[in-house]
């Protein structure tokens, strides 16, 4: 319900130009034209993780839009695809819709942290009443900690373990706003009609003269084709 209305308001002007501002602020060029400088007193580190940002994840182009997701629903999930020889070689962008984390699952290790992207939105933490068919449970891939990359803003306890969107404060004026837009447009509308009516003052006129006078109206009145 929540990334339904975001994706709502995003379609607001002011809001989209929002986000817009944040993501182009969050990823401004420093004065060597980089928008992330690696620094390591190791040479071979500081070449690796330029070559990871800079040619496998290509932040320059990518950056942008991530990390306006992020803001936009609060959370953003990146299937990192690695290869033991070279470490991640590509990088997958999935929706938040379908992707579902969880913590504290299993009582032996409890830091262990695994994902589970759920195409159809039936895995079980999300809807316990639902009963389960094979099928079902095999369209559900689970995802170790290191396999994907989880951005979030954690400034709010309430939404753990996922982020609170940047646009969760302006929600609910928002939903006053287009809520009195509607109700402006019903109420022109039902006014429409009433506009369409002309009151003319006959109290002076002979009754026998009302309907000349009236005629003449309107053909004063009357639009004149062009």
């Amino acid at each position: 319900q929540l990334y339904s209305d975001y994706e709502a308001m995003d379609s607001d002007p002011i809001i989209a130009s929002a986000l817009d501002i944040i993501a182009d602020e969050a990823t401004v060029k420093n004065d060597q034209n980089e928008i992330l400088s690696v620094k390591s007193s190791d040479e071979n580190i500081q070449r690796v993780l330029h070559n990871l940002f800079y040619d496998v994840l290509n932040i320059e182009f990518n950056l942008w839009s991530w990390t306006r997701n992020m803001c936009k629903y609060g959370d953003f999930f990146l299937k990192l695809e690695i290869a033991e020889k070279f470490g991640v070689y590509n990088v997958l962008p999935y929706t938040v819709y379908n992707f579902i984390r969880e913590e504290g699952t299993d009582p032996e290790q409890p830091a262990k942290v695994t994902f589970k992207l759920d195409p159809d939105g039936l895995a079980a933490s999300q809807n316990p009443t639902y009963s389960y068919t094979k099928k079902d449970t095999a369209k559900i891939v689970e995802f170790d900690n290191y396999e994907i990359a989880h951005f979030r803003l954690m400034s709010d306890a309430n939404f753990l373990p996922y982020g609170k969107s940047m646009l969760e404060g302006a929600r609910r004026v928002w939903k006053q706003l287009t809520l009195m837009e509607d109700a402006m447009l019903i109420h022109r509308m039902m006014r429409a009609p009433e506009k369409r009516i002309f009151k003319i003052d006959i109290g002076n006129i002979p009754p026998n003269e009302v309907e000349n006078f009236m005629q003449k109206i309107i053909n004063k009145m009357k639009k004149t084709p062009v």
